[in-house]
This record gives C-alpha cells, sequence and structure tokens, in this order.
C-alpha cells in the first residue's frame, strides 16, 4: 500500500520511516512549510506556565528561548515527547 503524508516535512520523516519499516510505501509531500520569523525578545517575566499547541510550537519556541524550566502545558502526546527531548522539566 501507498500512502501520501503531506504534514511539513520535520514531521513527515518519522512518521514515513516508522510506516516504512511496517511494509507501506510513503510520498512525502507537504502541503505546509513551517518557518520562523522575526520577533521581538520575549518577556517571560512572571509567567507562571507555557501552553504549546502544537510540536512545531515547542520547536519554535525552544529555537528563540534558552529557558526549559518553566511549566509546559500541551495537547498531545507528540508534542509532550518534542518538549521532553528539547529539554523542558515539567511537562
Amino acid at each position: 500500500m501507498r500512502l501520501l503524508i503531506t504534514r511539513p516535512r520535520e514531521d513527515s520523516e518519522p512518521l514515513a520511516a516508522l510506516l516504512n519499516e511496517r511494509g507501506f510505501e510513503t510520498i512525502l509531500d507537504p502541503i505546509m512549510t513551517i518557518f520562523d520569523i522575526d520577533a521581538p525578545e520575549m518577556d517571560l517575566s512572571g509567567i507562571q506556565a507555557l501552553l504549546m499547541t502544537s510540536a512545531n510550537g515547542v520547536r519554535a519556541f525552544a529555537r528563540r528561548e534558552e529557558d526549559r524550566q518553566t511549566p509546559v502545558y500541551v495537547v498531545g502526546d507528540a508534542s509532550a515527547q518534542v518538549a521532553r527531548d528539547l529539554g523542558f522539566i515539567a511537562v
């Protein structure tokens, strides 16, 4: 069986590898590209926790900020795993 994966490339590649191991043929054709934009520095003083709604959001925040101590709330297992992999302490 051949499967088309349209998620952003960074998310598609691990999924494709897993599916290939299970005998599926995969085609990667991302319909969205994730990129960072220049933005002012964030002031996190007084912040008690962060809410992140996607693995891409976790990665984007981690590229901009060194803070890994502030608790992080995420919406799913994939986002939680990315947060842990990037060194966030309380996920």
